[in-house]
């Protein structure tokens, strides 16, 4: 007996054995009905109904327990369709997510065509906007996510960290500086920097740096294109100071990186407003991406554990 059969032989008990109002229910007819159920005991060679005078009149035991199981199996079936067509609906709509440009092609180049290609019913509005604009839309509710680049916790947003590298120095291998194993901010006191506009975290991180060991920072140049940084660096005696993953995605081998002592961290975070209650595609698109970076992104120790084994390979791949 299929899902439809079930269906017949409840809505009968459910109609007190009346197959004139069950059929009526059912949209088929009676003489249909009561031969359904004349087949399926042939067939089974099972009684389900009582009869007197070739009425229905109520159930026998074996058809009590067929009742309660097929019950049992309409609920589920019920519960694996809402479950499918939930499902399908979780992946069709729109999810507005906010990346800074200076990162987007560093960290989400195969992250989007991944999840679009595996998921063609969702449609990824990515906004370009430097950390405190997309924060601040985030708050507005313009955005769905945000990744925003910045350390510790903001009242309102709920945070998910993505990914914690460091910050880090590049010289071109003629500088100075470029046989030193590690650098601070004193030692860059006198050296002419070129790094990432105010519209950047990172810019504003780099100063409060300074700030804290009470150094007047040399900026000689500010942009929100970190390629033209480091074409800068390559043509002169200029320093940068960077995410090591976009040295490491440029592929520099003319540019030498070197650690701060103590060490910056570069803490980027997948944002979302905390409290409020989010869309199914939205939870998707955001548990996507969690796992799409504790899947696949290195953490800085295993790095370095690439390092050990295969000392010969370039610093920056």
């Amino acid at each position: 007996m299929d899902i439809r059969q079930l269906t017949f032989f409840t809505t009968i008990v459910d109609h007190a054995y009346n197959l004139t109002r069950a059929s009526k229910h059912l949209h088929i007819s009676q003489p249909a009905l009561s031969q359904l159920v004349r087949e399926f005991e042939e067939l089974e060679q099972v009684e389900l109904f009582l009869r007197h005078h070739g009425r229905l009149t109520g159930l026998t035991d074996a058809g009590q327990q067929f009742y309660e199981d097929a019950l049992s199996v309409l609920h589920g079936h019920q519960q694996m369709m809402e479950h499918l067509h939930e499902r399908s609906r979780v992946l069709r709509g729109k999810v507005r997510l906010g990346i800074p440009p200076v990162i987007l092609p560093v960290l989400f180049s195969q992250l989007i065509p991944k999840l679009m290609a595996e998921h063609p019913g969702i449609e990824l509005e990515i906004i370009e906007e430097g950390a405190f604009e997309l924060k601040r839309r985030l708050l507005l509710e313009e955005l769905d996510l945000a990744i925003l680049i910045e350390p510790g916790e903001t009242y309102g947003i709920e945070r998910h960290r993505l990914i914690e590298d460091e910050v880090v120095v590049a010289v071109r291998p003629s500088h100075p500086l470029s046989e030193s194993e590690s650098v601070s901010y004193r030692d860059l006191a006198e050296e002419p920097l070129v790094i990432l506009n105010d519209s950047f975290m990172l810019h504003h991180q780099i100063l409060s740096q300074f700030r804290h060991v009470q150094v007047e920072p040399q900026i000689f140049f500010t942009s929100g294109a970190w390629d033209l940084l480091i074409g800068m660096v390559q043509e002169l005696d200029v320093v940068s100071i960077l995410p090591e993953p976009i040295l490491r995605f440029h592929h520099a081998d003319d540019i030498r990186i070197l650690p701060f002592d103590p060490p910056m961290l570069w803490d980027v975070s997948l944002n979302r407003l905390s409290g409020v209650e989010q869309r199914p595609l939205v939870r998707h698109v955001e548990d996507y991406v969690l796992h799409y970076f504790k899947s696949y992104w290195p953490h800085p120790s295993d790095r370095t554990a690439d390092a050990k084994k295969n000392p010969d390979q370039p610093h920056l791949l």
